[in-house]
């Protein structure tokens, strides 16, 4: 029997006009794929965007063997300055009739030929990581996750020219490079950034878990460190806006067991000028057994006991000893913990949903943590990493994407009032001492014309840097799960040029 040759299928894309407009508007995807846009936006969007950018938007009908069988809408912009805003494929759909039929890969193909013959060197595209069977497509024909999500969606790329290669780049910042990320299975890095254009950008990359392939992901836990404590203030001020505390109020004798002599206010220990000891914490095994805040204080874990060691107001001198101090007194006068004030009077109204004060971490939670340095090969292979029973000062987890929402808040709130009322979020970002505000470095640049707020934090296997503007917009979060100083340098570098390319 001799086996009937297969034809084979011809596709053709033939720009939207005045003929196929309506035809296309009837193609639809099934309802099981809701985050593909409606033709009529689509075609609606590249209206929008070709009155003012004539030309860039292409919108193209799918025709296999003469049948319209789906839709496909292009930005073409080879004049582009940025090389990765040049070409991509913004829309792709086969309608829900002509799905399974082959249609969608021979137009992919045809597709990827349309760009290489009309000069592009590489395709963008973007889609929900839920897009199960288009990534497998896409995947199959050479894209690769680029490690950005984009606003909600991840955005891959196939180099359509030269070697395959993916971008490693956070506007304009080369960041494997630069945090010497090295495969699947070293340390990893996340970032978060809200730049001046209004979208929210995260990228992802290396290992959680040092030499485990757990791929860094936007949801992943890591320990902030010392930004615990502009959260700590954050939660605090909250109170002081509803008339509960006083910042300038004599707290010594709530916690007369660790004031030998007063005064001593919420205001100096926020900003660190209160004189006291104990500059940092490094934290305990996972599972040590629990310790009061008291029993820090006491120096009955592994620092010393609480002292005032300089005169009281007259120097800044970073004491993370002086924040716990300082959440003593807090829980004695609220009646709560950090972790449920916290929830209460930042998460909930920010829609916060993997940012607290976890000590120790819920277990529940460590299944998307990332592990700091070597510490589950080095004490505790489920657990890597320590617990801090100093919450405010080291005792945060989050996410970039988490801290980029309350650099926002905060920002908004130093502009118009918002979570914090305008006085008070003024008085938390006005530098007391050294450049020091409230639980924040304060600084200016450029003459002035941007005023930039954030911390560091540094926990036993884990850095954080987070910078935002007062003024605008915007603000960065970079998290690694290592600590060496040329990490740290490096880290402070890559978040002040990703910001400063971020605002223009």
């Amino acid at each position: 029997m001799i086996k009937e040759k297969k034809q084979l299928m011809i596709i053709k894309l033939e720009p939207v006009n005045d003929n196929n407009r309506d035809a296309v508007l009837a193609l639809s995807v099934r309802e099981n794929q809701p985050f593909i846009a409606t033709n009529e936006v689509s075609l609606r969007q590249a209206e929008e965007t070709n009155k003012e950018h004539p030309g860039i938007a292409r919108p193209f009908a799918i025709h296999a063997d003469e049948k319209l069988v789906g839709f496909c809408m292009f930005a073409f912009n080879p004049e582009d300055e940025d090389e990765d805003d040049r070409y991509w494929l913004w829309r792709f759909m086969i309608d829900r009739n002509e799905q399974g039929k082959g249609y969608g890969q021979a137009a992919l193909q045809e597709i990827i030929r349309y760009f290489k013959e009309n000069g592009a060197d590489r395709l963008f595209l973007s889609t929900e990581p839920e897009n199960e069977p288009g990534l497998h497509v896409y995947h199959k024909f050479g894209f690769r996750e680029t490690g950005i999500i984009d606003s909600g969606e991840a955005v891959l790329m196939r180099r359509l020219k030269g070697p395959s290669r993916i971008l490693k780049n956070v506007y304009g910042v080369d960041v494997d490079k630069a945090m010497r990320i090295r495969g699947k299975k070293g340390y990893g890095v996340s970032i978060a950034v809200q730049g001046g254009d209004g979208d929210l950008l995260t990228y992802c990359a290396g290992s959680g878990r040092c030499g485990e392939d757990f791929p860094v992901n936007p949801d992943m836990l890591f320990q902030a460190g010392s930004v615990s404590k502009p959260m700590f203030a954050l939660t605090l001020l909250r109170y002081v806006d509803k008339g509960l505390i006083d910042l300038d109020a004599d707290i010594s004798g709530v916690v007369p067991e660790f004031v030998k002599k007063g005064p001593v206010t919420f205001a100096a220990l926020l900003s660190h000028t209160a004189g006291y000891n104990l500059h940092g914490f490094p934290g305990y095994r996972a599972d040590h057994k629990p310790l009061s805040l008291e029993d820090v204080l006491n120096g009955k874990g592994v620092t010393p006991k609480l002292r005032r060691i300089r005169p009281y107001g007259k120097q800044h001198m970073y004491s993370g000893g002086g924040i716990t101090l300082a959440e003593l007194a807090f829980t004695r006068i609220t009646g709560t913990t950090l972790r449920e004030a916290f929830q209460k009077e930042v998460a909930e109204p920010l829609g916060l949903q993997r940012t607290g004060f976890f000590q120790p971490l819920d277990e529940d939670l460590v299944a998307n943590a990332a592990f700091g340095f070597r510490l589950a090969q080095k004490e505790d292979p489920a657990h890597g990493y320590h617990y801090y029973p100093e919450h405010a000062a080291a005792g945060l987890w989050t996410t970039p994407t988490e801290l980029v929402k309350i650099g926002l808040a905060l920002s908004r709130s130093y502009r118009k009032g918002g979570l914090l009322k305008k006085k008070t979020a003024r008085r938390m970002m006005t530098p007391v001492m050294d450049g020091y505000g409230l639980c924040l470095d304060v600084w200016e640049s450029e003459a002035r014309k941007d005023s930039v707020a954030g911390h560091g934090g540094e926990n036993w296997g884990f850095l954080t840097s987070w910078v935002f503007s007062r003024k605008k917009d915007i603000c960065v979060a970079v998290m690694y799960n290592n600590v060496t100083e040329a990490a740290d340098e490096a880290m402070n570098d890559i978040a002040c040029e990703i910001y400063k390319n971020a605002k223009e």
